[in-house]
């Protein structure tokens, strides 16, 4: 079993009928592009020239998707165990056989579930990852760089060819490039994110080693292969990129770069020296069958998928564990939008872009920049966003006519319904907020062809909202996600969320199941009162918090800076001990506060 939040397991053998993954915890209704998937497949498939094996495999991927579980099967039908013999107890130098042999008591043909047949279902199910990082503008590519001692493409080549006819077999190095990661991802220690690309790297079968950046870094000096910092485009990046893009385990934002050494493929057709593990005496090894005499070039989509795998499952598993940070983006114009999310880019998740708020000259504008991807990146974060368009009524700007926003929104939907759903537009998820009773039928299977994600909100300047859980519940059968802002009366009324949406207990074995989950969903109380709520968003298990830099501090919001320096909002998990502490004991700047322990949050009484 692969993965920490994605669950991967792969099953099959090298001579089995068929081959299956199952990928659990992908987010649902992702769109996979099948001939992309495809095109993937062929690049690793067998017998589709004179440098790779003869035999040859179709392996189409068929896929089966309920909910956030992803199955596929791939069929083999070009086996011939018979090249490997009735009952094999000479194990084959450079193979699993010995082992196999001692843990089963027989040798499987072909290898078995050691087989590189196997990395066929991990292309698989690595390319459908590849696919999620595409949408957020992440692309992961792999080259040859040596064959044996060669690093010019023809000598290269040459080099297998002549292992070959010989009836030997050269190995080399893949060089990986992860261009545009997010910055920060990973962590000290076992959760680097240099050791998560290295197990799942080493999950394929013939890779020796994994490093990182330059490589050699043994005998140089700490200035010579230091990267310098500076500013670029308003960026944090280095000089140079020795390092690969990851420092103390997190990723810096410049590209992630790593070599992958192969070895030279094990089975050969030279006559090799062995034991009989029937007899306990000095045997020959000589092999039939078809295989490839370098498996480095058939590796290269293998090593992309496997590193795509890798890093969505981080990115993921960290989105589950924190809510993210929403940056609401108060500017009159786009312009002034874009240096609000550039003073917080480093502290922000996505962003709120609040149509109302915007010149009634900048809304046709924005839907133009929303509905053109290619120009996103510079007039607009490329980040996921959240569009919303907020009546007076529920606190926002807009007083106009009901007709104008309905149209704002159609004219949007329209517009990404042919933009959004293409692999590598980039900027992630983009969802739309509609208050509860806004938006019919129509609109509604609009957003769903664009592949927009719907945010029911309700807001309450009444106090709270009775029933909170049914209430949120009811909101997510109109949508994807439930929120529901109010304002308290009394601190008894936050106190109240947070015992009505107290972590859900997990399922006991022997004592049946733990209890129903809620919806996806952000809840948060508005005005002082309501800070609890905002910067303890994960006891709620809301997905994001609100904030923003331009005047809407009288509602509650911090800075997404604030939230990370003085409450530590990213190291505070959903199960985070909440402790309370007397009320003279806290400072009045900072009334709520986190002890020095990371997972534990002390609110005044």
């Amino acid at each position: 079993m692969f993965g920490n939040y994605l669950k991967l397991s792969v099953r099959g053998a090298s001579h089995a009928k068929k081959m299956t993954f199952t990928l659990e915890n992908f987010p649902v209704d992702f769109p996979i592009d099948e001939e992309a998937l495809a095109v993937l497949m062929e690049r690793r498939a067998p017998g589709r020239d004179k440098l790779s094996t003869q035999r040859k495999e179709a392996d189409k991927v068929e896929l089966q998707v309920k909910g956030s579980t992803i199955v596929g099967t791939i069929a083999s039908t070009d086996m011939r165990p018979k090249d490997y013999g009735t009952e094999r107890t000479i194990p084959r130098p450079g193979h699993a056989d010995f082992g196999q042999w001692v843990q089963f008591g027989l040798i499987p043909t072909g290898g078995g579930k050691n087989s590189g047949r196997l990395t066929a279902p991990l292309c698989a199910a690595g390319g459908i990852c590849l696919q999620f990082l595409a949408r957020r503008g992440i692309t992961v590519s792999a080259k040859l760089t040596m064959i044996g001692e060669e690093t010019d493409e023809k000598k290269m080549v040459a080099a297998i060819e002549k292992a070959r006819d010989k009836g030997d077999s050269v190995g080399g190095i893949i060089t990986c490039t992860i261009e545009n990661p997010p910055v920060g991802l990973g962590g000290p220690l076992e959760e680097g994110l240099e050791s998560a690309l290295a197990a799942a790297l080493f999950a394929i079968p013939g890779v020796k080693g994994v490093n990182f950046g330059l490589g050699d870094c043994v005998g140089q000096s700490g200035s010579a292969y230091n990267d310098a910092f500076a500013m670029k485009d308003g960026r944090v990046v280095t000089a140079t990129n020795r390092q690969g893009g990851i420092l103390g385990g997190r990723t810096t934002g410049m590209p992630i770069v790593f070599h992958v050494e192969m070895r030279p493929t094990p089975t050969i057709f030279k006559p090799q020296a062995s034991v009989d593990l029937a007899t306990m005496t000095a045997a020959t090894c000589e092999t039939k069958g078809r295989h490839d005499p370098c498996i480095v070039r058939r590796a290269l989509p293998v090593v992309e998928a496997a590193a795509a795998f890798a890093l969505a499952d981080a990115i993921l598993a960290d989105e589950a564990a924190h809510p993210r940070i929403c940056l609401t983006l108060t500017g009159k114009t786009l312009e002034e939008n874009v240096k609000q999310y550039e003073s917080q880019r480093y502290f922000t998740d996505m962003v709120e872009l609040r149509i109302d708020l915007l010149k009634k000259s900048e809304r046709n504008r924005t839907v133009r920049v929303l509905t053109d991807r290619r120009g996103n990146g510079t007039l607009l974060p490329s980040v996921p966003m959240i569009v919303t368009f907020r009546k007076t009524c529920d606190g926002g700007a807009f007083d106009g006519n009901e007709k104008e926003r309905y149209g704002f929104f159609k004219k949007l939907l329209t517009g990404l319904a042919v933009t959004m759903p293409r692999p590598g537009a980039g900027g992630g998820t983009v969802y739309v907020d509609f208050e509860e009773g806004f938006g019919d039928e129509a609109l509604v299977a609009l957003a769903r062809k664009a592949g927009v994600k719907i945010v029911r909100s309700v807001h309450s300047f009444e106090g709270p909202v009775k029933n909170l859980p049914a209430r949120l519940k009811a909101l997510a059968k109109q949508g994807d996600v439930a929120k529901i802002a109010f304002m308290p009366k009394t601190a008894k009324d936050v106190e109240k969320v947070f015992k009505q949406l107290a972590p859900v207990p997990r399922a006991v074995p022997g004592r049946g199941a733990g209890k129903v989950p809620l919806p996806p969903h952000v809840v948060c109380a508005m005005g002082p009162l309501g800070l609890p709520t905002r910067v303890l968003a994960g006891r709620l298990g809301s997905l994001w918090t609100y904030a923003s830099v331009g005047g809407l501090g009288k509602i509650g919001h911090l800075s997404p800076y604030d939230l990370v320096r003085d409450y530590r909002f990213r190291s505070v998990s959903r199960d985070a001990k909440v402790v309370k502490v007397p009320a003279e004991q806290v400072s009045e700047q900072n009334a709520y506060f986190l002890s020095q322990d990371e997972d534990t949050v002390a609110l005044p009484l």
